[in-house]
C-alpha cells in the first residue's frame, strides 16, 4: 500500500476494491472534515461509547470525508482505515487547546474565512466572537446534559452559533479546525484557570 502524499491525505492501495456494478475504489482522496462531518460521525457513537460503535463512527467520518459508499470502507485494509481515521481526526486534534493550557480570555475573537462559506444564500467570511452570556451558556449546557458524544458537539455549535450570530448552516460548513478555535474560546470562559498563590 503506497501513500500519494507524505500527509496521508491521498492512500493509494496495492490492489482495488471492487463493489458490484464493477466499480472500483484505489484512491482514498482526504481532506479537512467540516462540522456537519463530525456531527454525523459523533451521533454513531450514540449514548453510550463502545469499542463497536467508536470504530464505526470512525467509519462514517472516512465515508462522508472521502465520499467513498460504507462497502468501500468496510472493505479497506486495516491499516488503511487506521492511517485513514488518523488524518481526519488530525485537524480537530491539533487546534484544540492542550490540556491544562490557560485558555484565551480576550475580550473578543474574529475568524477570517478567505474563500467564505455558503450558506443559506449568503457567503460568510468573518466571525466575530466574545465572552458568552448566561442565556447562551445555559442553552449548550442542555445539550451537555445529554451526556453523549453528540450531546457535547452541539453544545459547542450552540454556542458558537448563539454568540456568532452565523446560521447553524453556515457553521456546519466550517472546517473543524476553525470551529475547534471557536469553540476553545468561547468555552475557555466556563473553565477555571490553575490555580495560584496559597490557601
Amino acid at each position: 500500500m503506497a501513500s500519494g502524499a507524505d500527509d496521508d491525505s491521498l492512500i493509494i492501495l496495492d490492489e482495488p476494491i471492487v463493489l458490484k456494478g464493477d466499480r472500483e475504489f484505489i484512491e482514498l482522496q482526504l481532506h479537512e472534515p467540516n462540522v456537519y462531518h463530525i456531527l454525523s460521525a459523533a451521533q454513531v457513537i450514540g449514548k453510550r461509547p463502545t469499542t463497536e460503535s467508536v470504530y464505526e463512527s470512525q467509519m462514517q467520518l472516512v465515508k462522508l470525508v472521502s465520499g467513498w459508499p460504507l462497502q468501500a470502507v468496510q472493505d479497506l485494509p486495516s491499516s488503511a482505515l487506521d492511517r485513514a481515521v488518523a488524518y481526519v481526526t488530525s485537524f480537530q486534534d491539533a487546534a484544540r487547546r492542550p490540556e491544562g493550557a490557560d485558555p484565551d480570555l480576550s475580550p473578543s475573537m474574529t475568524l477570517i474565512f478567505e474563500d467564505g462559506i455558503e450558506a443559506v444564500g449568503r457567503s460568510f467570511s468573518t466571525m466575530t466572537l466574545r465572552e458568552p452570556k448566561v442565556k447562551e451558556r445555559r442553552t449548550a449546557k442542555a445539550f451537555e446534559a445529554r451526556g453523549t458524544a453528540e450531546g457535547f458537539l452541539r453544545a459547542e455549535i450552540s454556542l458558537v452559533e448563539n454568540v456568532s450570530g452565523w446560521p447553524q448552516a453556515a457553521i456546519l460548513k466550517m472546517p473543524i479546525s476553525e470551529f475547534a478555535k471557536a469553540a476553545d474560546y468561547l468555552t475557555g470562559f466556563f473553565m477555571r484557570g490553575p490555580e495560584t498563590g496559597t490557601n
